[in-house]
């Protein structure tokens, strides 16, 4: 047991000893999936700027391939020395799980920048909800929009329930047909899930925070499902694509006279270089089947969700019973152990009582072992990962008569300790 974040409820200190392991275990799979990150954030930018880098519809759909990093943080393969190569393609990803382990202020430090890079976005998010209150809400094309006195540009934001503002100089100033389409714009953007989309991508590169490409690589993200907006919104307003691209600019430039301005999906924030790729984009406008799109889609997904059904057979469950009964000593150090149903009659279970046969328990003993030192049992055990422990409880003996049946004393099985063990199965 040495070298493991096991934890053993035997000093009514449940709940300090599952956030230790806890912290330890989410930052040791959070580190090797940073690791996998880079990988396929490198696959996924290779293929979008070469081999699909006209096909739009593509473009977007491969960027769900870092969605399944996240379920690359306990396969079997880091551990499997049989695999040729993989002793050193995997050291990097023991080497997280020892720092993990060893380093408190490392696995605190990770978990802090993690969570106030969270909370920081979930801030941003109300500060759209206050930005809505503040707007005046009218009925415009049968939608719902937020009308505000402010140097913004058409946005959208909520995720359960999507809200739309808009500027009121667009409001004022452009004609119906206009302004219909730019609605159309933003319904597209909530109909094609784009809001979850950038929430879930800005919520792994928060929590992934080592890898900043994920953070850096959002832009392009962004442009990417802005050029799938411009498609649909084109065909579903029945206008023109060289209309449309007028739209845009009028609309930038509405955006670009105002002093003020804060981003959103309608323009974009790289300005007028981002502006001349899109203009470019939608100049090379041509129909497509939604049939098609959808059949595409649906392939996409059904070989992401086989990647994933894949990844998980060839990871370590949740949790994986141990039927081993060890002994130490006070130090942990290991003196004897058996399987639970084959301990050689030094333990009975009996009416609820953690019984020990100690003549029988003397001769698994080291010679001379000393009386009147502690010897604890630890069982019930389970693993997470290996190396990482998991959990189990604990009894323990004060001294060791040569001989006789004594009741062991036993820790553990109070409420806070059961629920305990229950997060760490089910939850981590």
């Amino acid at each position: 047991m040495d070298n493991t974040m096991l934890v053993i409820f035997r000093h009514l200190k449940a709940v300090e000893d599952f956030l230790d392991f806890s912290s330890a275990y989410i930052v040791t799979v959070a580190l090797r999936c940073t690791i996998v990150s880079f990988v396929l954030l490198a696959v996924v930018m290779i293929i979008r700027s070469t081999i699909i880098k006209n096909t739009v519809f593509l473009k977007g759909l491969i960027w769900s391939l870092v969605l399944l990093f996240p379920f690359f943080g306990t396969l079997k393969a880091y551990y499997d020395a049989g695999i040729p190569g993989m002793r050193i393609i995997s050291k990097p990803f023991h080497l997280c799980q020892e720092a993990a382990i060893t380093y408190f202020w490392f696995r605190t430090g990770y978990l802090v920048i993690a969570v106030l890079l969270i909370i920081r976005l979930f801030k941003n998010m109300g500060s759209m909800k206050k930005l809505y209150r503040a707007a005046k809400e009218r009925d415009i094309f049968g939608e719902k929009l937020g009308i505000i006195d402010l140097p913004i540009s058409p946005c959208t934001f909520g995720l359960f329930s999507p809200k739309i503002l808009c500027p009121k100089s667009i409001v004022e100033e452009f004609e119906d047909e206009e302004l219909r389409t730019v609605i159309i714009h933003e319904k597209t953007h909530i109909r094609l899930g784009h809001l979850w989309i950038f929430f879930i991508w800005e919520l792994l590169s928060s929590f992934y925070w080592m890898n900043p490409f994920l953070r850096l690589s959002f832009p392009l993200l962004r442009a990417d499902m802005e050029e799938i907006c411009d498609r649909v919104t084109i065909a579903a307003s029945g206008k023109d694509h060289l209309e449309y691209g007028e739209l845009i600019l009028k609309t930038a430039v509405n955006s670009m006279e105002m002093k003020k301005r804060i981003p959103a999906m309608f323009i974009g924030e790289n300005g007028k270089k981002e502006l001349k790729a899109r203009c470019v984009k939608i100049r090379e406008y041509k129909p497509f089947s939604s049939n098609h799109i959808r059949g595409m889609a649906a392939i996409s997904l059904m070989l992401l969700g086989a990647f994933l059904i894949l990844l998980l057979q060839h990871s370590y469950p949740k949790y994986e019973i141990l039927p081993d009964i060890v002994v130490t000593d006070e130090m942990g150090n290991r003196l004897a152990g058996w399987e639970s149903t084959d301990c050689s009659g030094v333990i009975v279970r009996k009416d609820d009582k953690f019984l020990v046969d100690t003549g029988k328990l003397r001769k698994e003993l080291p010679e001379n072992f000393a009386r009147g030192k502690y010897v604890y049992f630890y069982y019930d055990m389970f693993m997470k990962i290996p190396g990482m422990g998991g959990g189990g409880y604990c009894a323990w003996l004060e001294d060791v008569p040569e001989e006789g049946l004594v009741e062991a004393e036993e820790g553990g099985h109070e409420l806070s300790d059961d629920i305990c063990i229950w997060l760490i199965k089910w939850i981590l």
